[in-house]
């Protein structure tokens, strides 16, 4: 069958000094990359981390994707290195100029080709991935951060991730000397009617997953993005908030 997606996204620099979030989205030759990360350390470092690695996602994707067979190994690797590509590429500039020693990013990818029946959800860190299937919402991905190892553990609740103190402690990033495994990769079936939300922490640590569903199963995708992120800053948000929703519709 086929399916065409539509998009609502939003970045907010928040009450941060700067926005050390990126957003992205990229339809042409057959694929479709959508892509949000969360710089970290500080002095703009954070702010250049995101975006380089974004660039160099893209740009290794779009040059190797439509040569490739299609298979979804094929892809899977694909992604794993445009992750390693981003990562390698923080390292040089951090190594190159002392300002950026301390860059890094978390990142969360959507990846979709043409007549596939799946997508590719990848992640990177504690920016996550959602979908809203049927009405209800589910995470894909897994948070690497400490708090939600503890969930994991069954030592804490996924509600208690948000607020647990080791919640923003990574210890998977774009811009780590050990980036060993690369990213998670996950893939996912297409139905049409779905709704993935990828977004940034200074979003999903500050609407429930209850009022997520909520809003993602009532509200018109037109202007989705750019409301959830005002209602994150409403409930107390501190830190750039980002999204991407993802509407699955018939072509």
């Amino acid at each position: 069958m086929p399916i065409e997606f539509k998009v609502s996204s939003e970045s907010v620099q928040g009450l941060r000094s700067n926005n050390e979030d990126a957003i992205k989205c990229i339809n042409s030759d057959g694929l479709f990359l959508a892509l949000v990360a969360d710089g970290m350390g500080g002095h703009a470092s954070g702010e250049v981390a995101s975006v380089e690695s974004m660039k160099s996602i893209e740009e290794e994707i779009f040059a190797q994707g439509p040569f490739l067979d299609g298979s979804e190994g094929g892809d899977t690797a694909l992604i794993q290195q445009g992750y390693i590509s981003a990562n390698e590429s923080l390292l040089s500039l951090s190594r190159s100029n002392p300002k950026f020693s301390n860059m890094g990013t978390t990142m969360v990818g959507l990846f979709y080709r043409e007549n596939s029946p799946n997508v590719l959800i990848s992640n990177l860190g504690d920016s996550r991935c959602y979908v809203l299937e049927d009405q209800k919402l589910s995470l894909i991905t897994a948070d690497h951060s400490f708090a939600h190892a503890l969930y994991i553990a069954g030592s804490i609740t996924l509600a208690q991730v948000a607020t647990h103190p080791f919640r923003n402690r990574i210890y998977k990033y774009l811009g780590s000397k050990d980036l060993t495994g690369g990213p998670d990769v996950f893939i996912h079936h297409l139905k049409p009617g779905q709704r993935y939300l990828i977004c940034s922490d200074g979003l999903s640590g500050s609407i429930s997953s209850a009022d997520l569903q909520n809003y993602l199963a009532t509200e018109p995708l037109e202007g989705l993005a750019p409301k959830l992120c005002q209602i994150a800053l409403k409930n107390g948000s501190t830190d750039n908030t980002s999204a991407i929703i993802v509407e699955v519709v018939e072509a």
